[in-house]
C-alpha cells in the first residue's frame, strides 16, 4: 500500500460530499512516436485553465507496463506554468503494453478551506504511436493491461478499454477505497480547457458532480473531443498535521485521465 509521508489515522471504506475543486493535471502535451512528453500541474479548475497552484515535488512518479513498475521520479522536470511550480517528464515506450503512468503529489495546503489535499492520479497510455512489434496482427498487445492497479487508497478502476475512446462514448469505472469499491462516493469530472475553446454557459458546468452506485460504479460520457479528469473524492475522516503542525482534515482523491477522439 502506498502511503503518505506524513501522520494519518485510518482511512474509513466509506464516502461522501467534497469541499472545494482542485483538479490534478497529468496528461501528455505532446507524443511523438515512442516519445511522450507528460504535462504535471496542480489548478483549481481544469475546465476554467486554472487558477494554476503551486505544486511542490511529487512523492511518486512512475509507470506500470505489463505488471512490472517502474520509479520514473528522477525523470521530472521543474519549469513554471503561470508563474507556479510545475514539472514536467519524458517517456520513451520500449514494449508494447498499456502505459499506467501514475502520481502521489506532495500534500498541498489549501488555506480558504483549512484542508491538506491529495489527489493520487493516473493516465493510461496504449503504446500503438511507438509502432513497437507485436505478435497478434490486431496488436491488441499495445493496450493489454490498460486496467491494472496501482494499489493507491482511492483509486479509480477503469471498466472500459480507456485509451481509445470516441467522443461520446460511456466511460464507466469503479471507485476502490482501500482496495473496496466505495458506494456513495462523490466523483467530479471536468474538461481540460486549456485553450479556452469550450465557453461555459455558467458556473454549474465548471465541474460535473456524480455519485457511485452500490458497487461501487458510475459511467460518465464525455461529449467533448480532449481529456477529460475524472476525480473521486471520498469522505474519509483522516486528518494530518497542518503547516503549523495543528490536526487539520485531509482531503485524498483518486484522479485517472481519459481522452476522447472524434470519429
Amino acid at each position: 500500500m502506498i502511503r503518505i509521508r506524513i501522520g494519518l489515522v485510518a482511512l474509513l471504506a466509506w464516502c461522501g460530499a467534497a469541499a472545494h475543486a482542485h483538479v490534478q493535471i497529468m496528461v501528455p502535451a505532446a507524443q511523438d512516436g515512442a516519445v511522450s512528453t507528460l504535462d504535471i500541474r496542480f489548478v483549481e479548475h481544469a475546465s476554467e485553465n486554472g487558477p494554476v497552484l503551486p505544486m511542490p515535488r511529487p512523492q511518486q512518479f512512475g509507470v506500470i507496463v505489463n505488471q512490472k513498475k517502474s520509479d520514473l521520479l528522477g525523470t521530472l522536470q521543474t519549469r513554471e506554468s503561470a508563474g507556479q511550480p510545475a514539472w514536467a517528464a519524458a517517456y520513451t515506450m520500449k514494449e508494447a503494453g498499456a502505459h499506467v503512468f501514475f502520481l502521489q503529489p506532495a500534500p498541498y495546503w489549501e488555506p480558504a478551506e483549512q484542508v491538506l489535499v491529495v489527489h493520487y492520479t493516473k493516465v493510461i497510455l496504449n503504446s500503438c504511436p511507438a509502432k513497437l512489434p507485436t505478435e497478434s496482427h490486431m496488436g491488441w498487445e499495445n493496450w493489454e493491461g490498460h486496467d491494472t492497479l496501482v494499489g493507491f487508497p482511492v483509486e479509480i478502476e477503469p471498466s472500459v478499454q480507456c485509451t481509445s475512446l470516441w467522443t461520446g462514448s460511456a466511460f464507466t469505472g469503479i471507485v476502490r477505497v482501500n482496495g473496496r469499491p466505495a458506494p456513495q462516493c462523490r466523483v467530479e469530472v471536468e474538461y481540460l480547457n486549456d485553450k479556452g475553446a469550450v465557453k461555459l454557459p455558467d458556473n454549474s458546468y465548471i465541474t460535473h458532480i456524480l455519485k457511485t452506485d452500490a458497487q461501487g460504479g458510475f459511467t460518465y460520457v464525455p461529449a467533448r473531443a480532449g481529456w477529460w479528469a475524472m476525480t473521486a473524492i471520498p469522505q474519509t475522516g483522516e486528518k494530518a498535521a497542518g503547516p503549523d503542525g495543528k490536526e487539520v482534515d485531509l482531503e485524498m482523491g483518486g484522479a485517472l485521465w481519459i481522452r476522447c477522439v472524434d470519429m
